[in-house]
């Protein structure tokens, strides 16, 4: 009897603690569901401007948590993946660019026929960059509802 009450216990147990928070958001149009787990990295903008990015931890029902950073649920604007690795390339890409275009400005000083060349290539890098950040799409409030649910 002892050992079915251990196995019971150790079952609801393990149910209990099991669940996971997540923020669903739907789309109002079309009714589409996306759903952001914890531990994810997000990039959030809030009603007042407030841009926070870093891994999701859900607090509450009400509540979630960003480097330690508290944002309540009805004060998102928008949300968005950042994976951390697309962030660090989008740097890359955009600091090659720039490099590019400065040295098109020093080869244009120089009298070198190969400036605006540079500078075209250069331009073309740093607006790559601008489009990676595209990637992912932003999730604004006027098209989607978010709400935290456990699953």
């Amino acid at each position: 009897m002892k050992k079915i009450l251990y196995v019971l216990v150790f079952l609801i147990s393990y149910a209990v603690f099991s669940q996971r928070r997540t923020i669903e958001i739907t789309n109002i149009r079309t009714g589409k569901i996306k759903v952001f787990e914890e531990n994810h990295r997000i990039k959030i903008r809030t009603l007042d401007g407030k841009k926070h990015i870093g891994d999701l931890k859900i607090s509450d029902t009400l509540t979630l948590t960003i480097n330690n950073q508290s944002v309540k649920i009805d004060s998102i604007q928008s949300i968005k993946y950042q994976p951390k690795t697309l962030a660090t390339v989008k740097t890359v890409v955009l600091i090659t660019g720039l490099t590019i275009v400065g040295a098109s400005i020093v080869a244009a000083t120089g009298g070198n026929d190969a400036a605006f060349l540079l500078f075209t290539v250069g331009s073309g890098v740093t607006i790559s960059a601008g489009l990676l950040e595209g990637i992912n799409a932003n999730n604004s409030d006027n098209k989607w509802t978010f709400k935290i649910i456990e699953k």
